[in-house]
């Protein structure tokens, strides 16, 4: 009976195939752990690129925007508002050159906004009733707000510029010719806020400054 026993516990046959199962189970474990590291890694991957995009589109915004106020400022009262019976777009609201939609017509007149930076909801105003969003992109005004599209506000403030002086002197006299040349500017607080896929968002600022001369005329 003793010897039995024995031979049973010592008996190894097979004991190949349990070693096998086993780094089989090995193999499988390692392969769905890796499995998951590898998707993690993918969607990381697409969240980065996700909001480098969205980051780029919103500075995309900011660049849109200098030309914008230049030539709102070159139709000296801000750009034209088409019929209502022509264009079908409420009053006070125009599509620019086919990719803006303007909520505000002359928005290079507008000084410095308090509570500013635009939201989701373009229909939200400052702390003074006006809109915060004064155009934006893609051009559609019934988008669902969570689409991809670009918000952009504006508000400025006049300032003197630094003048300077020249004298020539007139000899022993003490007379001479004197020239001061100094200016105006509007500098502009500059809000883009950009929606991007997946709800990603980017909101960028900058200072534009509109240097005040004679205008070459309206371009829209």
């Amino acid at each position: 009976m003793k010897k039995s026993l024995l031979h049973v516990f010592s008996n190894q046959h097979g004991s190949v195939i349990n070693v096998a199962l086993l780094i089989l189970i090995l193999i499988f474990l390692i392969g769905i752990g890796l499995s998951k590291m590898s998707t993690t890694d993918v969607r990381i991957a697409n969240n980065i690129k996700q909001d480098m995009a969205t980051f780029y589109e919103a500075d995309a915004g900011l660049e849109a925007t200098g030309e914008m106020i230049e030539q709102d400022i070159a139709c000296i009262t801000g750009f034209s508002d088409t019929p209502t019976a022509t264009d079908g777009l409420p009053a006070g609201k125009e599509i620019i050159g086919g990719k803006f939609y303007v909520n505000t017509l002359n928005f290079a007149f507008n000084q410095r906004k308090k509570g500013g930076r635009p939201g989701i909801d373009m229909n939200a105003v400052d702390l003074d009733g006006d809109l915060i969003v004064d155009f934006f992109y893609p051009p559609d005004p019934a988008m669902d707000l969570a689409d991809p599209h670009t918000n952009i506000s504006v508000g400025g403030a006049t300032r003197l510029s630094k003048g300077s002086a020249i004298q020539m002197a007139a000899g022993y006299e003490g007379l001479g010719k004197g020239a001061g040349a100094g200016g105006a500017s509007i500098i502009y607080d500059v809000y883009a806020q950009r929606i991007g896929i997946n709800n990603t968002s980017s909101l960028h600022y900058m200072q534009w400054v509109h240097i005040i001369k004679p205008s070459p005329g309206c371009n829209f």
